[in-house]
């Protein structure tokens, strides 16, 4: 039996074709587009049902755009961290937010700042909680803290070249 792999997020996470990507796992792809953290929260114990050795966590993008606060974002990932620490023998990987492409994706709400400071803080909170941290950002941002070009159709999501990367990304850090 294969081992099973969790991919859990948003949009990001829905469009990567994760079975191709690492076709020696039983993958479970739980990523809905659109889904704010807290959305993201009340599927958790679907994804923790199925009983993934890893789950990969990615989320924060949509908050942005709609406006919520990073503490309330770091709550909840806080939150999904003690559930998973809590309910099962998942081993929780936190993946930071991308970088967007402001040339392209224009929102008064989602600033390249705020997804740095959120990363930063994401970053303290997985080493309080003693939690994998896989940092994406550098390896998806250009020298003006923006989406590459190359990787996106409009800013925001990621063409195949993105999800590359992604992968390549997971691979290199010995976390598949």
């Amino acid at each position: 039996m294969k081992s099973r792999i969790a991919f859990l997020g948003d949009s990001l996470t829905y469009e990567g074709d994760w079975q191709e990507y690492f076709p020696a796992y039983e993958v479970g792809n739980f990523g809905v587009s659109g889904e704010t953290s807290a959305e993201i929260i009340s599927r958790l114990d679907e994804v923790l049902a199925w009983k993934p050795t890893k789950i990969f966590l990615m989320m924060g993008i949509n908050d942005l755009a709609n406006g919520i606060s990073n503490k309330t974002i770091l709550e909840n990932f806080r939150t999904a961290i003690h559930r998973c620490k809590e309910t099962s023998h998942s081993q929780l990987v936190v993946q930071t937010i991308l970088p967007t492409n402001e040339n392209i994706f224009k929102s008064d709400s989602v600033r390249g700042v705020n997804i740095l400071e959120l990363n930063y803080r994401l970053k303290e909170l997985c080493q309080e909680e003693k939690v994998v941290l896989l940092d994406l950002y550098p390896s998806f941002s250009n020298y003006a803290y923006q989406l590459i070009r190359d990787y996106t159709p409009d800013g925001l999501h990621l063409k195949e070249a993105g999800y590359s990367i992604w992968q390549n990304c997971l691979q290199a850090e010995n976390l598949i």
